[in-house]
C-alpha cells in the first residue's frame, strides 16, 4: 500500500488577484511561503519517505519548503501540472469574460471545455492519473508527499470518485492554498481518506478556488 498526501502549492500573488495561471505563473507569495511552512511543519510528523512535485515555479518552490524540512529532496514530474489553460493564461477574470464570453459561460456553467486551446479538466485527470500510476507503482509501501495544483487534485479525485464529467466535479469544493488530500493506492484499489484538509492552517484564512 502507497499512501499518498496531495498538497496544493501555497498561494501566489495571482491567486490572490484572480488571474488564470495554468501552466505559466510564478512563485510564492509571502503568504503562500507561509503556508507552505505550515505544510512543512505537519509533514515533519508525517514519515514521509519521498517527495514528488510538479515542476511548476509555484510547486516547486512549495515543495522545496518542505524539502528542507523533512530532509528529502523533491523529484519532479511534469505531468503533475496545472491544467493548460492556453490563452486563458495570465489573464484576470473579468479579462477572460470579455475576451471569450462563450468559453467563460460554459465554464461556469459547470461544461468541461478546452478552455484557450488548452485542455479539459477530463484530459488533466487523466494525465495527473499516469504520473500517479507511476509514483505508487516506485513507490510501494512508502508515504510519498505530491504537491500540485488546485485544479489537478480536484480532478484525479474526482475521477476516482467517479464524478468527473459534465458539472459532477463541482461536487467537490475546490482544494485550498497548501490543503492536503490524502489517498491510499493498494493494487487497484485506491481510497480517499481526506480532502482539502486545511487544519494545518489555522489563523490563516484559506480560500477555495479552480
Amino acid at each position: 500500500m502507497t499512501t499518498l498526501f496531495f498538497a496544493r502549492h501555497g498561494e501566489t500573488a495571482a491567486n490572490a488577484k484572480r488571474i488564470f495561471q495554468g501552466q505559466g505563473g510564478s512563485g510564492l507569495s509571502p503568504r503562500g511561503r507561509h503556508e507552505a511552512e505550515r505544510l512543512a511543519a505537519r509533514m515533519r510528523e508525517a514519515e514521509l519517505d519521498a517527495i514528488v512535485a510538479s515542476d511548476l515555479e509555484r510547486a516547486v518552490e512549495t515543495a522545496n519548503i518542505v524539502g528542507a524540512a523533512t530532509g528529502l529532496v523533491p523529484a519532479l514530474d511534469r505531468d503533475l501540472r496545472e491544467v493548460d489553460v492556453g490563452t486563458w493564461g495570465e489573464k484576470s477574470y473579468d479579462e477572460v469574460a470579455r475576451l471569450f464570453p462563450d468559453e467563460w459561460a460554459a465554464w461556469l456553467a459547470g461544461k468541461d471545455v478546452v478552455r484557450g486551446g488548452g485542455e479539459t479538466y477530463a484530459m488533466l485527470a487523466e494525465r495527473v492519473t499516469r504520473a500517479v500510476a507511476r509514483i505508487a507503482a516506485s513507490h510501494e509501501g512508502k508515504r510519498v508527499l505530491v504537491v500540485s495544483h488546485g485544479g489537478a487534485i480536484r480532478s484525479y479525485v474526482a475521477k476516482i470518485l467517479g464524478v468527473l464529467g459534465k458539472d459532477g466535479w463541482r461536487v467537490l469544493s475546490g482544494a485550498g492554498n497548501a490543503s492536503l488530500t490524502i489517498v491510499e493506492h493498494a493494487g487497484e484499489r485506491v481510497v480517499l481518506h481526506r480532502w482539502n484538509d486545511t487544519a494545518h492552517l489555522e489563523g490563516i484564512a484559506v480560500e477555495e478556488s479552480d
